[in-house]
């Protein structure tokens, strides 16, 4: 009865504030709106894409992607706004950081253990060539050296024999050591795929302990599509990557990849019967529409592991349903059957739904940003949802039943959602709009509620 007591007054105490999370902050943003909008247009076709948003320990807000400029050159960017979501213009030029290297696209950013910015994609050379790229700057703005190369960015080229010579960073990670480690895609051909992990030391170098040589190639599947798109690194120093592994062409498609590599970034034998991976698939999409890759890990506290992504369904590829399985750390080829739907929940938007992003809160609550098209020919919103820690979707607490959905430029243009990040509780979510077709994007960014994160022993989750 005290506790019932206690509750009743809390809630009545805190008023509004606790009413429902995932709506636009009024103290965020431009105009008081809950978003704001950023273009460096750089000339050509002024197009500017988000890969990854961060947040300083100010909690001044960067939006990491490309910007492409005249004459076909593409730069990494780094655009600066204030905790409240202002563009911060004392930072470089007009709010943004253009990177020298002019053949770069972004792909994802972390903040180091000393707050600098990684950036990692990839770096165009002549024809197909392109190599893994990390760029490395501090939160001024300002290029941070390595300091073995005497340079803030850096490559690593695979150049598999006999194959294409591209190759893509996709994630990248920096251990509790300091070491850097780059997750991607080492070209084979137009219908094959490696999937790729170097590991670098902390002065840019190259990891001779991880394979000899710093760097390896793995396949789940021969003569097929394998590719790492994120990798996480657990508490024994072994890695979890995923990805997508199989064939397009083939009936049932490509198949959401799950592999545990040693410290030496091979296919752990320890694991799944000594093939290091295992793989997971819907399949609810017609033949040769059955397409489906994962593109974000978490490690959760309790050794658990939180993998999403996006499946095709139906018999359109444009027909998109994003995903999430909780999976045991056990034996770690189980789905835990007490999350969602026998270990998966399965999240649909309309005609469309993206994964763009996955982030878990204190609580255990999981945002997901992504992409919605709600009929065949609309445009697409940025759309948020917030799943309970069991993966059931959070109706009572979270925008208009679990949802959010916003429009940064105008209605019926597009609008993407990429990335998100957590600030002292609020939820920070970013991507890019199109401004003019066919290729004028400008970079988003919005503050949403997050007030129930503090009341989390009196919600009932």
């Amino acid at each position: 009865m005290i506790r019932k007591i206690l509750t009743c007054a809390l809630l009545v105490a805190a008023g509004p504030a606790l009413a429902v999370d995932g709506l636009l902050d009024s103290s965020f943003g431009i105009f008081s709106s809950g978003r704001n909008v950023a273009a460096p247009d750089q000339g050509g076709t002024n197009s500017d894409k988000l890969a990854d948003v961060l947040v300083g320990a100010d909690g001044a807000v960067f939006l990491v992607g490309t910007t492409e400029g005249s004459g076909g050159t593409s730069r990494y960017s780094i655009t600066k706004m204030t905790a409240n979501g202002i563009l911060d213009n004392s930072f470089g030029t007009n709010g943004t950081v253009l990177s020298g290297l002019t053949s770069v696209v972004a792909n994802r950013a972390r903040l180091d253990s000393a707050g600098n910015i990684l950036i990692a994609g990839s770096r165009g050379f002549s024809g197909m060539d392109r190599d893994f790229s990390l760029c490395r700057y501090n939160q001024l703005g300002q290029p941070v050296n390595f300091s073995a190369l005497t340079s803030h960015c850096l490559t690593v080229a695979f150049d598999v024999s006999g194959g294409n010579l591209t190759d893509v960073a996709n994630d990248v990670i920096v251990e509790p050591s300091g070491k850097i480690v780059l997750a991607g895609i080492a070209g084979f051909s137009a219908t094959r795929d490696l999937a790729a992990v170097a590991r670098l030391m902390p002065d840019g170098t190259l990891d001779t302990t991880f394979n000899t040589d710093g760097k390896n190639t793995e396949q789940a599947t021969i003569g097929k599509l394998n590719h790492f798109n994120a990798i996480a690194v657990q508490p024994d120093g072994k890695y979890i990557a995923v990805g997508e592994t199989g064939d397009p062409t083939l009936p049932d498609g490509t198949a959401a990849l799950f592999s545990r590599l040693t410290t030496s970034g091979n296919f752990d034998p320890s694991y799944n019967s000594g093939a290091g991976y295992s793989t997971y698939s819907i399949n609810i999409g017609d033949p040769f529409f059955r397409n489906e890759s994962a593109t974000r890990i978490t490690i959760l506290g309790n050794g658990k592991i939180l993998m999403g992504g996006t499946s095709q369904y139906g018999s359109s590829s444009n027909k998109l349903l994003a995903f999430v399985y909780r999976i045991n750390p056990s034996t770690q080829t189980n789905v835990d059957p007490s999350f969602g739907t026998a270990g998966v929940a399965k999240l649909g938007g309309g005609f469309a739904y993206e994964l763009g992003d996955m982030l878990v809160q204190s609580d255990g609550k999981i945002v997901l940003i992504g992409t919605d098209s709600p009929t065949s020919g609309s445009a697409r919103d940025m759309h948020i949802i917030r799943l309970l820690s069991n993966g059931s979707t959070d109706n009572d607490d979270f925008g208009t039943i679990a949802r959010t959905t916003i429009d940064f430029v105008l209605p019926g243009e597009l609008d993407f959602g990429i990335s998100g990040a957590l600030q002292n509780g609020r939820i920070i979510v970013a991507g890019h709009s199109l401004r003019a077709a066919p290729q004028n994007y400008d970079l988003t960014v919005a503050g949403l509620s997050n007030d129930l994160i503090f009341a989390d022993n009196f919600d009932g989750q």
